[in-house]
């Protein structure tokens, strides 16, 4: 960040940029720096939760097992096709 920032200013010194669009920059870079974070935080928690995620995706998938005739009677119903 810190040479992003050096070059921005040495820019609106130079007169290349305003200092409106230096700002601009400087918003743009430091979103930046936080979204790199937030997709490790993110990457992180999913590395924790995977197995618990997959223990009950799987858990609701043998529950639904049973019922899958039923649903499938009650929507052939629905659509006029039973």
């Amino acid at each position: 960040m810190h040479t992003d920032r050096s070059a921005i200013l040495s820019l609106v010194a130079s007169g290349r940029i305003t200092p409106r669009e230096a700002e601009r920059l400087l918003v743009v870079a430091h979103e930046g720096e936080d979204t790199i974070l937030r997709l490790a935080l993110c990457l992180a928690f999913v590395c924790l939760l995977l197995p618990q995620v997959t223990n009950v995706v799987t858990a609701i998938g043998q529950a639904l097992v049973p019922l899958l005739p039923a649903i499938e009677r009650a929507l052939l119903s629905i659509s006029g096709m039973a």
